[in-house]
């Protein structure tokens, strides 16, 4: 059975890394499963190549990345032949259009294998940009006197065109690999020796980085912000005058603050003020991390809420890995976001729900007995095979229902969906959101055996 394993992969290893949560794998499978590995792909230019301070090709950032998750064992392959001195958006965005094949550039080097950009992505867990800089740096020309000349207008083209060359990167990577985390680096003064324009070039850096961040947070990326970073030390990190790259210092102290980045996403909407002590706690900890549930702006899950059909739509199709569909049969669910009439299109294209008539009704509230409708038929959509229970579910009030619905409570019965005291199912009560994360969640450790 199919389903988002590898992000759940990624946030068990995570959390392994930084023991804040029990994690639903064990200690020996941490240890030995190669799917807790993570691919890495670092994409962009001199770098992520890693071109030095002297101007020759040695370890950078991407190097030094991907030795940190190595050390942790956490490294399956990794790759950085896709990245190219000088290379600008326009290069990037035409390698991803035109398909182009490259020799894998690895920890040990130039490899006799070749990969095209396409499978690479769709095989990475792990991406790393960094690319921009030489959009705009040709427009800012330090002369041998020290002086500096800005085409402003060239640079504030620079800008505007790199970010949509940006934008249309990420939306590119994203569409051949929805599960993939990006990480896009921010830029630094590449001329720290230059004091009388440090104030001048502070600004441009902080535009470039506003830019791309936004762009980065827009299309599901994390932006990694280095400047201050390498701003702490120039003299030892930016050593060469003469020379915009850094030094293996320099690269160390931009591929830690991108672990830092790795790391922080098993911190990411697991702090819930309303959850603390509840029955379904570590549930909800696991999908809200996982992407499948989210907390709201005010920091709470409200467990106890119930759950609307597109709710529950959309909570049953992001644990599962399915095709985009382009056939929307509902006309009610106009006015929702993209995702969530991607999610719902899904839906609807394995049977998961059916509508009234050619309308979902996306804000009623879904019973019990719907909801083990829709789990059930998840299975079967992704099984092959429909659930049969080895025996009924022990509820005395389902007796008159049809022998899909009783099969489908039967396998919300084995994925501890809590019944009522008096030893009813309650069919027609609202489920809610704490028992739907608690499903959900088994229902992907079922699915994984």
């Amino acid at each position: 059975m199919q389903y988002k394993k590898r992000f759940k992969m990624l946030f068990a290893f995570l959390l392994a890394l930084i023991l804040i949560i029990p994690v639903t794998v064990s200690a020996d499978e941490l240890e030995s499963n190669e799917d807790l590995q993570l691919n890495y792909l670092a994409l962009g230019d001199s770098l992520a190549a890693g071109i030095n301070e002297k101007g020759e090709l040695a370890k950078g950032y991407a190097d030094y990345f991907a030795l940190s998750l190595k050390e942790v064992e956490g490294l399956k392959s990794y790759n950085k032949g896709f990245a190219v001195p000088g290379y600008k958006t326009t290069d990037l965005l035409n390698d991803l259009k035109n398909n182009v094949s490259k020799s894998v550039i690895n920890l040990e080097g130039i490899q006799k294998e070749e990969i095209d950009i396409v499978t690479a992505v769709k095989e990475a867990d792990i991406i790393t940009i960094s690319i921009g800089a030489n959009d705009v740096l040709s427009f800012v020309k330090p002369d041998q006197e020290g002086k500096i000349n800005i085409d402003m207008a060239a640079v504030t083209a620079g800008i505007k065109a790199s970010g949509e060359n940006y934008h249309a990167i990420l939306t590119n990577l994203k569409q051949l690999n929805p599960d993939v985390e990006i990480f896009v680096m921010g830029y630094y003064n590449p001329f720290p020796a230059l004091e009388n324009y440090k104030q001048q070039l502070s600004l441009l850096v902080k535009t470039l980085d506003g830019a791309v961040k936004q762009i980065a947070t827009a299309n599901g990326a994390h932006f990694v912000d280095v400047a201050s970073a390498i701003a702490a030390d120039e003299a030892k990190y930016l050593p060469n005058p003469e020379n915009i790259h850094l030094s293996a210092e320099g690269y160390q102290v931009v591929a830690d603050r991108f672990f830092e980045a790795l790391l922080s996403l098993a911190e990411e909407e697991v702090l819930l003020k309303d959850i603390e002590g509840h029955w379904a706690e570590q549930y909800i900890k696991d999908v809200v991390a996982a992407g499948i549930m989210a907390g709201y702006e005010d920091s709470t899950f409200k467990p106890d809420q119930a759950l609307s059909r597109v709710e529950t739509v959309s909570t049953i199709i992001r644990s599962l890995e399915l095709p985009d569909v382009l056939d929307m049969p509902f006309a009610d669910v106009g006015d929702y976001p993209h995702e969530i009439k991607m999610d719902v299109a899904k839906a609807a294209s394995i049977g998961l729900v059916k509508g009234y008539n050619g309308y979902l009704k996306p804000e009623d509230k879904v019973t019990r007995a719907q909801f083990a409708l829709m789990v059930s038929r998840a299975y079967t959509a992704v099984s092959g095979q429909a659930y049969v229970p080895e025996k009924k579910a022990p509820y005395s009030d389902i007796a008159k229902l049809d022998a899909e619905t009783q099969n489908a409570i039967a396998l919300l019965h084995e994925l501890g969906f809590n019944q009522e005291k008096n030893g009813k199912f309650s069919p027609s009560k609202a489920v809610t959101r704490a028992e739907a994360a608690t499903v959900i969640w088994t229902f992907l450790s079922l699915a994984e055996n």
